[in-house]
């Protein structure tokens, strides 16, 4: 199994980086840890925080450092929980400032760093953001060459995702399946990191929690590589993608020194919502595991579930892999079509009334 093969690389492979400039902070010398991959890719990078979040920033440095070549079309503003929304610019112009002042209001509804053509913003939501860059920016992006994303990485998003019930809620996710859908495999990464801006990153400290989880993220990438076919389009197969989670204490290298790489499943001991009414009087709410999100119809049963393998081990890095098709599987599907047919066929014997028979000739 291809993400299983690339776990194997992760725990085995090391290779440093060297001096950045002052605005581009490709191989700096916290990126000494980067990994180098088997062959570089194409890769579009997105998010739902923003394109000033220092996860983001750090990851952009980290692909570049190990030698992919990355684009960045990434939210102006903060657009966390928007799951796979597609909202695109209304106006020509921004109306608010982008994150932390990143963009003027007044500005175009996209642009790009002065001093770099890959890391550019736009004001739509992640999915919508993927979308344009797959459409509108990648096409004529020259250090692509003509040629589309390979891949598609999103995040890494400043807090976890968790479970089938934050895959439907989260940007990050959300940018990650869309990108899926229209063929270009997608990967979210997520971590238990502060919200910072990308000007409060040491680039030269590879003990920096974004420079960490960047490098962490690329190092994913650029083992993939080895269990890929170079030549294969898709590189990895129609409809799958990729959720990855880092625990609490991955960004801390004393406690955790590398991650615990595992193949994990969306399922298990995941999360969905209870509503509870709060101390203040107001409705908030509470985690619970549901039997209704937590039955195994597909994939590997056997896998511990990332939201267990996270809760265990503080310094876990869990890779799930999830489908973008969503028909019920055979197994499931084989006990509830008899329901369902049952349905239909009353539905379809049901004889009109001569009232709704009046209604329609009317």
């Amino acid at each position: 199994m291809r993400f299983f093969s690339t776990l194997v690389v992760l725990a085995t492979a090391s290779i440093g980086a060297f001096a950045a400039s002052s605005d581009d902070h490709t191989n700096a010398p916290g990126f000494k840890n980067v990994i180098k991959p088997k062959f570089p890719l194409r890769i579009l990078l997105s998010n739902d925080d923003s394109w000033a979040s220092s996860n983001i920033r750090s990851t952009y440095y980290a692909l570049k450092t190990a030698g992919h070549k990355v684009l960045m079309v990434a939210p102006v503003v903060n657009q966390s929980g928007k799951g796979g929304t597609v909202v695109l610019p209304g106006v020509p112009t921004l109306t608010t400032p982008g994150r932390d002042n990143s963009v003027a209001a007044g500005a175009p509804y996209h642009g790009a760093e002065p001093f770099d053509a890959g890391i550019t913003y736009v004001n739509a939501t992640p999915g919508g953001s993927v979308l344009y860059g797959l459409d509108q920016v990648a096409p004529s992006f020259k250090d692509f060459d003509g040629e589309a994303p390979q891949l598609t990485v999103s995040g890494p998003n400043e807090g976890t995702n968790l479970g089938p019930f934050l895959y439907t809620l989260s940007g990050t996710i959300g940018a990650s399946y869309i990108s899926t859908e229209r063929g270009i495999p997608g990967i979210a990464f997520s971590a238990s990191t502060t919200p910072r801006d990308y000007h409060a990153v040491d680039w030269n400290n590879p003990s920096d929690e974004s420079v960490i989880v960047g490098t962490y993220t690329a190092n994913l990438v650029s083992a993939l590589t080895y269990a890929l076919d170079q030549n294969a389009d898709p590189i990895i197969p129609y409809g799958i993608g990729g959720n990855v989670n880092y625990g609490k204490n991955v960004t801390d290298p004393k406690t955790c020194p590398h991650p615990n790489w595992q193949l994990t499943r969306l399922t298990g001991g995941a999360y969905v919502d209870k509503i509870v009414i709060g101390s203040n009087g107001l409705p908030t709410y509470q985690n619970i595991v549901s039997p209704g999100l937590n039955q195994c119809y597909n994939g590997d049963c056997n896998l511990t579930g990332e939201q267990d393998a996270i809760n265990k081990d503080n310094c876990a890095a869990t890779v799930s892999v999830y489908s973008v098709d969503y028909d019920a599987p055979t197994s499931a599907f084989t006990k509830a079509k008899p329901q369902f047919q049952q349905t239909l066929q009353r539905l379809s014997n049901q004889k009109p009334s001569k009232r709704q028979m009046l209604s329609r000739e009317a």
